[in-house]
């Protein structure tokens, strides 16, 4: 029962600074989108369109657009000002006028004028691409109509209905696509999947050495003394002490994971691989938190080593750039660290759908780095309590 008092009263003082409940609940999702976007990206790229009053070309040229090759979130603002307002703010990507009439002046036989939005990046590119393709596919079978209603004396809509059948028929040019070696992700990769694993090993880390501090300020404060005083077993404080950044480090990765999952469809494979993984990551921040606090003489120099550790070995281990993109020997060099073998073990049961025997070298290595870490933190500080 002291053991788990010790442990609650490290939690609710974490829990107390505004500073941390920033970096433990805010900053980890901030920055599971911000690499989402980078690295995984949208869906589908969002493209407005207005065609009001542009009949029935306009709308098969609209549907045409739809169901292209290029993957689009469509959207309809319900004017051309409100079209060029959105585009111009980037909420879309790029926008696509109809004229009003347009479907009457094809008819007609008068050239008509599709206008694109976009800014300069995005006025090039595939998505560009994807309404000219259905323009200059529209643009064929109206002129071929027209040619079919001049030679042969029919009318307009019986040319393009003879047009659209005969095209249908018609052998066209097809293209083989084929990819070459493997990408950094499997396809079905959630775009939020690698930075939520990611940032989970490097706030893990980190919320663990913010909480290193409170291990100092616990001995400053007189408490660890007040404990001892008291029926208290050294051993009983210093399980209480290491449960309570225990505890911490479970925190930040649980809020993680859930909220990954509800907010971001995230999946994380395996509950008991994963889990499992969570859990000895979680160990490895106590023992590196422990090592921190009984070794450091006040609570700004743990709070600077702390950070700078988490950050470096973050950095190193893959934490804030996908390690599968790490250069040679950048990536031998990452396995120094449990950060790196603990994405690894996440990308293998979430992405790979591996189970836990799957994950065993991993599990052994997280393992091996936590009790190290751990018996070194106990040892110093069981000295520093009674001598």
């Amino acid at each position: 029962m002291n053991v788990l008092t010790i442990a609650a009263v490290n939690v609710r003082r974490l829990l107390r600074d505004r500073t941390s409940l920033f970096f433990i609940f805010v900053l980890p999702i901030v920055l599971i989108v911000v690499l989402g976007t980078a690295y995984g990206g949208r869906v589908a790229p969002r493209m407005g369109i207005v065609a009001i009053d542009s009949g029935a070309l306009g709308t098969e040229l609209v549907d045409a657009i739809r169901g292209g090759s290029v993957k689009l979130e469509l959207k309809e603002p319900a004017t051309v000002e409100e079209l060029r307002a959105r585009v111009e703010d980037g909420t879309l990507e790029i926008g696509v006028i109809v004229p009003p009439g347009y479907d009457a002046t094809l008819r007609s036989g008068d050239p008509a004028q599709v206008v694109v939005l976009g800014q300069p990046q995005s006025a090039v590119s595939a998505l560009r691409e994807a309404v000219d393709t259905a323009i200059a596919g529209q643009a064929a079978t109206i002129a071929a109509a027209r040619l079919a209603a001049s030679r042969q004396g029919i009318p307009f809509d019986e040319a393009l209905a003879m047009a659209r059948s005969i095209q249908g028929g018609m052998a066209g040019v097809t293209v083989a696509v084929e990819q070459i070696g493997e990408g950094i992700f499997p396809a079905t990769t959630g775009a939020f999947q690698p930075g939520a694993q990611s940032q989970l090993v490097l706030f893990m880390f980190l919320t663990s050495m913010t909480a290193a501090t409170q291990l100092i300020l616990t001995r400053q404060l007189g408490v660890s003394r007040r404990m001892l005083a008291a029926p208290v077993r050294v051993g009983t404080i210093l399980v209480g002490e290491t449960m309570g950044r225990f505890g911490v480090a479970m925190l930040q990765g649980v809020f993680i994971v859930l909220l990954s999952a509800i907010a971001f469809g995230v999946g994380w494979g395996d509950p008991l691989a994963a889990g499992t993984i969570v859990v000895l990551f979680a160990l490895v921040g106590t023992g590196a938190a422990m090592v921190v606090g009984v070794f450091s003489n006040n609570p700004d120099q743990a709070g600077a080593l702390g950070v700078m550790a988490g950050m470096l070995l973050g950095a190193l281990g893959g934490a804030m750039v996908p390690l599968e993109i790490f250069p040679e020997p950048a990536h031998t060099i990452a396995y120094l660290t449990p950060q790196a073998w603990a994405i690894q073990g996440l990308r293998e049961v979430a992405l790979r759908n591996g189970t836990i025997g799957d994950v065993l070298i991993e599990l052994g290595v997280l393992l091996l780095y936590g009790v190290a870490l751990m018996a070194l933190g106990t040892w110093r500080f069981r000295r520093i309590l009674t001598r």
